[in-house]
């Protein structure tokens, strides 16, 4: 069945049951339209209730301010011509409503979302609500503290707090909002609510306009909690004491660079129908022929086979699987990925993938990577980063770009097709182990949103997790309310995030670069709770370029205290030649300024005295050096210079080396081989939300 609007007296029903009592009277001719005026005391408005007109100002279905049955008659007139006529029999007529005062216009909206159930949003309303598309969105039954944070997140909200002297019915809003989305959780065939607008005032509100549509088909997703049995599972695919690789082969191959990859696995078993050895070790021709049941299996065999020995591993008490192995849904064989469900369903044993890249564990020394270490950039040594990614080739970047910047990993996850195991089972084994303390996640389509959510609360609130999603676009097809319009598929997303608690990265989502720094500007640096920033410059371009930034990512420059000023003017001042000291006070005129220019003669000491002065000044939390290394003055031993100072410093130290040069590259490689890493773009907005986590978690990372 089509999903279709309810006339007014349809959605009243609904609505006075959660007490939102929408203004008017639904009637279907002239005589009653009339009644209904005097009844309700001019001056009155006049709306069309018309399935064939959903946006009824755009079409001249909306006559406001009148005063007189002249004038409403007029109006009546115009509209059954514009309506094709009135009948009581196909509910097409007009809503008559007291014309309400002046108040501010508001948005309160909800919609069933396939992924994640009930979403409701508040924010600016009124004919220009798609123009302004000032919205906050959240899941599910709402609390105060929900809205709350919504309206904050929204201008309409900060109208709310009063602006200018005028003063609005918040508490009322926040009840409101709650009372919707308790109707959308309880009546999960309404697809779309609009109340539009909200007429809101000092005391109160009144709802002008409201506009409901059924769905009688509409499923909508139920909570589910992660299954005890696939988490054990998960556990024990990180806590491996034997690991068999089904499809292990000789050096060239997949199965044979996954083993070789797996070589710090002590009992570790190939299995090879025909291979006697492999790499040295006892190759076995089946499951059956090992000397003991593994505890983990990795499947690198075609999608028949890796059914049919994974349920042999399963009846052998085998207790986790991961399965790189593809051709299953991505190739049309949905009937083999249903297999494989039924079988984990059936033994209660889970698995990551199929059509995956799998795990890297450095604690423990797996690694079904099946990149030759040759042509990739290992990162072998372990640290509190967790990293889970729904794409492999974005997964793979990830780890080379904290490879490239000699940065370490904990743990990553490559989840394929996620027919069992998904980023909810991930990010729950990973929110409760200990070593990790720090999770960066990618992720394209969210199977699961409700589940997501859930862990993601419980997660977020001992540690930070990090988010890019590819895949923003979407939205509406046919939007029958302003509601729909305005929530696509992605706000549905970025509801969940905020909801949960995680760091959704927005800007650059197609650059995983940004959450590389974002981790490597965490593990690498000591904690700070402030965001007063100072700049220091070898050259003025890149500090003025830099000190923009800041203050445009809601990042404030220190204001520094006085003796810090006169200090950092002493040392540009005793470097000043004889036929410099004419013009002293031109030269000397912005030293001590924010940013800091060390001008163009500056040498090692020069640059390493002024951060030692910003690193003692109590107005600054961080230091960020913008420097040319190429440039002559400066030596080639400043790199190693740079190295010591760091241990010297209480504050973080954001070195950027500007260029990109030969030279450059292998300044910044000796600085992050000796744990001072160097960042180039994007680095303000990392920092950011560096600052972010650090104030939030009052945690150090620090990657000792």
């Amino acid at each position: 069945m089509k999903k279709y609007q309810l006339d007014f007296e349809q959605s009243t029903r609904i609505l006075s049951k959660y007490n939102i009592l929408p203004w008017g009277k639904q009637v279907y001719c002239r005589k009653e339209a009339l009644e209904a005026a005097r009844d309700i005391g001019y001056p009155v408005v006049i709306k069309t209730i018309s399935k064939k007109i959903v946006h009824k100002s755009d079409r001249g279905g909306v006559r406001l301010n009148l005063k007189s049955a002249e004038e409403v008659a007029s109006a009546l007139e115009s509209m059954e011509k514009l309506m094709g006529g009135f009948s009581r029999e196909n509910k097409e007529g007009v809503l008559v409503q007291k014309m309400v005062e002046k108040g501010f216009e508001l948005l309160v909206g909800a919609r069933q979302d396939p992924g994640f159930g009930p979403i409701t949003m508040v924010g600016m309303g009124g004919i220009y609500v798609e123009l302004f598309s000032d919205v906050a969105q959240a899941i599910g039954v709402l609390t105060p503290k929900d809205v709350k944070r919504m309206l904050n997140n929204t201008r309409a909200g900060k109208i709310l707090e009063g602006f200018r002297g005028k003063v609005y019915d918040r508490q009322a809003i926040i009840e409101l909002t709650i009372r919707v989305s308790r109707l959308m959780a309880e009546n999960p065939d309404i697809c779309e609510l609009d109340l539009n607008p909200v007429m809101v005032f000092e005391n109160g509100y009144a709802i002008v306009d409201t506009r409901l549509i059924r769905d009688p088909d509409l499923v909508v997703p139920a909570s589910k909690n992660i299954s005890g049995w696939k988490r054990k599972s998960v556990d024990a695919i990180f806590n491996a004491g034997s690991v068999a690789v089904v499809g292990a082969s000789r050096p060239g191959t997949q199965g044979g660079v996954i083993l070789k990859n797996c070589m710090k696995i002590k009992r570790l078993y190939p299995v090879h129908p025909r291979l006697k050895t492999i790499h040295g070790l006892t190759c076995y021709p089946s499951l059956e022929a090992l000397p003991e049941v593994p505890d983990v299996c990795v499947f690198a065999v075609s999608s028949e086979k890796t059914v049919s020995i994974f349920e042999h591993f399963c009846k052998l008490g085998g207790k986790g699987a991961i399965i790189f192995s593809d051709g299953f849904e991505e190739m049309g064989r949905l009937d083999l990925k249903e297999k494989l469900i039924n079988l984990s369903e059936t033994y209660k044993v889970a698995f990551i993938g199929p059509n995956c890249m799998g795990v890297i564990d450095n604690f423990s020394g797996l690694n079904t990577n099946y990149i030759p270490v040759q042509r990739s950039v290992p990162v072998s040594r372990p640290n509190c980063v967790g990293v889970i990614s729904q794409s492999g080739g974005i997964g793979l970047e990830l780890i080379e770009m904290l490879g490239a910047d000699r940065q370490h990993l904990g743990k990553w996850v490559s989840i394929g097709n996620a027919a069992v195991c998904g980023v909810p089972e991930i990010l729950s084994h990973m929110g409760d182990d200990p070593q990790i303390k720090l999770i960066a996640i990618y992720l394209e389509g969210v199977a699961d949103g409700l589940k997501l959510l859930q862990v993601g609360k419980k997660v977020a609130q001992k540690k930070p997790v990090v988010v890019i999603k590819g895949g923003t676009g979407g939205g509406a097809k046919a939007a029958l309310s302003h509601t729909a319009s305005l929530a696509g598929s992605h706000d549905a997303f970025r509801a969940c995030c905020d909801q949960a608690g995680f760091y959704l990265i927005e800007t650059l989502t197609e650059d995983p670069k940004i959450m590389v720094n974002i981790l490597s500007i965490l593990t690498s640096q000591p904690k700070t709770c402030g965001n007063r920033i100072a700049v220091v410059s070898v050259g003025g371009g890149a500090g003025i370029l830099l000190a923009d930034q800041i203050t445009e990512n809601r990042m404030a420059l220190s204001q520094f205290a006085p003796e810090t000023r006169q200090k950092l003017k002493n040392l540009i001042e005793k470097d000043l030649k004889p036929d410099q000291l004419a013009v002293k006070d031109k030269i000397l005129g912005n030293a001590g300024s924010n940013p800091i220019d060390l001008l163009g003669n500056c040498r090692d000491e020069r640059l390493l005295e002024a951060i030692k002065i910003v690193d003692q000044d109590p107005n600054t939390d961080v230091i960020i050096a913008a420097v040319y290394l190429q440039v002559p003055l400066l030596s080639e031993y400043l790199p190693e210079r740079l190295v010591e100072l760091k241990q010297e410093l209480a504050k973080p130290l954001i070195i950027s080396p500007r260029g990109f040069s030969q030279y450059v590259d292998h300044c910044r490689s000796f600085m992050a081989d000796r744990k001072l890493h160097t960042y180039t773009v994007p680095m303000i907005k990392p920092l950011c939300i560096a600052l972010d986590i650090w104030k939030k978690y009052n945690m150090n990372f620090y990657d000792e």
